[in-house]
């Protein structure tokens, strides 16, 4: 949401800390895609997509079996 790509410089700085500033942070400064999608879907012209059920969650650990990727 932040609009800056996902490079392996931002990974090394980015501690759990900082990803709960960024969220609390955009609780109150939502980001326009966020906004967007709010608007869409409150005037019933976009639905998002499902969570993933049980079963896509099942099946995606299985390709893990050891738990890491």
């Amino acid at each position: 949401m932040s609009g800056e790509a996902w490079t392996d410089a931002l990974e090394s700085e980015l501690t759990f800390s900082r990803i709960v500033a960024r969220h609390e942070y955009w609780r109150d400064n939502p980001p326009p895609s966020a906004m967007l999608m709010a608007i869409a879907a409150g005037l019933g012209v976009w639905e998002p997509t499902r969570r993933a059920t049980a079963d896509s969650v099942a099946t995606l650990r299985g390709l893990f079996p050891s738990g890491q990727i």
